[in-house]
């Protein structure tokens, strides 16, 4: 391993920055979460030309840097020259970064890459603004293509650190199949299922604001799964203690039963080289990673669905549903619940058919359960799971359960695909529906004409991931208002779409939710669309719930060969479509091939 230390001034961070060779492995890197008053004090030591801590990079085999440690200060800096926020004055009076001071910065916002600070906002002077882009960062920047080096420096640079939360502290720097479920799970239930490696650009996208900090980052944390519910404050989830409630919960599904917790004997299942590491290794390699992640999910959809269904869009619903007084945390009477429904549902095979009634039956359970201290024994734990289980048993069934996209881990599934889109614009398209918007109301058939056209286009953007067509979603604010004013129907806000369902048109045009895919089959069927795609594309098509509205979700699986449609090779350029050139079609066939 080479080390290469050097002076890097801002303006040459900047444009890294901007162009994406800058990048966050989100399988060891927390989220961004310092806040205003953070960053703005790390700007004011650079204009006084205070050295400030040095910067680790990993250079990686495709001529990006890795940024191991100092990704906060670098999305700090970064956002102070963007106007994301303003140094605070004596007076109050914020004072933002001069654009005209940077010509990429200035054109970068003319083009719309970033909202700059409306109105005329008071500026730092046109010397600070020089002084912050030539200060010189004291960067490292070692070479290395391979994975476990980059984790293992990681590791060792914050498994000491004061600032990371005992939860972190743990992770970091650990790989293995157990620590890549929970990251993975973590992702999806604060929706922001996106890839492992991102440009530090889409950072603040996958990052937990709050109505409180407005940072200005993409997840509001009132809407993720947990503070939805009520069971972990933003606080905690900023600190990731939703990683930490996700590795009780899995070490207690794979192991058959719960265990005694303390922050001990949670450290000793992150310590690759303790017993208990090992033992839980084997049990989820028996269990199988995947059906553990998939029946966390039923699960977890299912407890979201008894809260919806008497307390829908209240925030903390679950906490003070199931709260007496002197209960300052939800994640005991969380554990609890959770693990009644694994039992019924998981074990037992079991299906909740009454959730209104479940719901009620926890009510004020709290004052019946033993409460969490800082260790928690076994007999303690299951006595709990089993005063919840003999209250709710009675509102589930003996059925079995049904396919995963249209049991309840989809409440889970749907928000991600939504968010996912701002990152992965190109694999992803939303449609109102089928109907036409204008006063006849009926099937627009230019649209589905188009449709196989721009799901080759969607196919041809790469073979790394799949593509999705969301029918039930606005595609832009003109539709959106449009279908408000038709349908006198209200959308359901989510990330940055607004979410409107079928159901609607399925009315106006008089027909059930299977005659209304058979549209959307027939034209895909009946299209030039080259096989296999066509044949995958139909094999994927499906009907979900959601917050109680009908949605339809084309998946268009991953490709091994470019995809034709009528002879012609397609691809995205913003949101149109655009015929390949034959140069382009080799090139991009290559990229199949490999």
């Amino acid at each position: 391993m080479s080390i290469t230390p050097r002076g890097m001034s801002i303006q040459e961070a900047y444009n890294l920055y901007r162009s994406e060779k800058l990048t966050v492995n989100r399988n060891y890197q927390r989220k961004l979460v310092w806040g205003v008053d953070e960053k703005a004090h790390l700007i004011d030591s650079i204009l006084r030309g205070f050295p400030i801590p040095l910067f680790l990079l990993a250079e990686t085999s495709d001529q990006n840097y890795e940024i191991i440690d100092g990704m906060q200060r670098l999305d700090a800096v970064f956002g102070f020259i963007e106007q994301r926020y303003g140094l605070t004055t004596e007076n109050g009076t914020p004072r933002f970064f001069d654009l005209a001071e940077f010509s990429r910065a200035r054109q970068l916002s003319e083009s719309g890459a970033f909202t700059r600070e409306p109105n005329k906002p008071d500026l730092i002077t046109a010397s600070q603004c020089a002084d912050l882009l030539d200060y010189q960062l004291a960067v490292t920047i070692f070479s290395s293509s391979e994975e476990t080096q980059v984790t293992e420096v990681f590791r060792r640079i914050n498994s000491g650190g004061r600032q990371l939360s005992a939860q972190e502290k743990r992770q970091a720097g650990v790989v293995s199949e157990f620590v890549r479920l929970l990251r993975r799970l973590a992702s999806e239930f604060r929706y922001d299922g996106s890839p492992d490696v991102l440009p530090l650009t889409k950072m603040p996208v996958v990052s937990i604001d709050s109505a409180r900090e407005r940072l200005g980052y993409g997840i509001a944390a009132e809407e993720t799964f947990w503070c939805s519910l009520g069971v972990l404050s933003t606080k905690q989830l900023q600190q990731s203690e939703d990683e930490q409630l996700l590795a009780d919960i899995c070490i207690s599904a794979v192991r058959g039963n719960t265990f005694s917790v303390s922050s001990d004997v949670l450290d000793k299942y992150f310590d690759l080289e303790a017993a208990e590491s090992k033992s839980l290794a084997a049990d989820l390699a028996a269990y199988g990673t995947e059906k553990l992640a998939d029946d966390v999910k039923v699960v977890l959809g299912a407890m979201k669905t008894m809260v919806d269904s008497t307390k829908p869009d209240v925030v903390g619903a679950f906490r003070s549903h199931v709260s007496t007084s002197g209960w300052s945390s939800a994640k005991t009477p969380f554990y609890a619940v959770f693990m009644a429904f694994f039992d019924l549902m998981i074990r037992r095979e079991k299906q909740l058919t009454d959730p209104h009634g479940a719901f009620a039956a926890i009510y004020r359970v709290t004052g019946k359960l033993t409460p969490s201290r800082n260790t928690t024994t076994e007999a303690q734990r299951q006595a709990n799971i089993d005063i919840v289980r003999g209250l709710i048993d009675k509102y589930f069934t003996e059925s079995p359960r049904g396919a995963l996209t249209h049991g309840p881990a989809m409440e889970i599934e749907f928000p991600n695909l939504i968010r996912r889109a701002p990152i992965e614009s190109a694999r992803y398209e939303f449609k109102q529906g089928i109907v036409s918007l204008d006063k006849r109301r009926t099937i627009n058939r230019d649209l589905l004409r188009k449709l196989p056209k721009l799901m080759s286009a969607i196919a041809n953007t790469g073979p790394e991931a799949d593509g999705y067509v969301i029918f039930g979603v606005a595609d832009n604010e003109a539709a959106a208002k449009r279908i408000s004013e038709l349908d006198s129907i209200t959308p359901v806000p989510l990330a940055r779409q607004v979410l409107f369902g079928i159901d609607r048109e399925c009315l106006v045009l008089g027909i059930d939710m299977a005659s209304y895919v058979r549209h959307i089959i027939q034209a895909i069927q009946s299209s030039a669309l080259d096989d296999p795609l066509k044949g995958d594309i139909l094999a994927n098509i499906d009907t979900i719930s959601y917050s109680g509205r009908s949605y339809v979700v084309a998946r268009i699986p991953a490709q091994r060969d470019l995809s034709g449609f009528e002879g012609e090779y397609y691809v995205r350029d913003g949101d149109g479509l655009r015929k390949m050139t034959t140069a382009e079609a080799l090139s991009a066939a290559k990229r199949f091939s490999r």
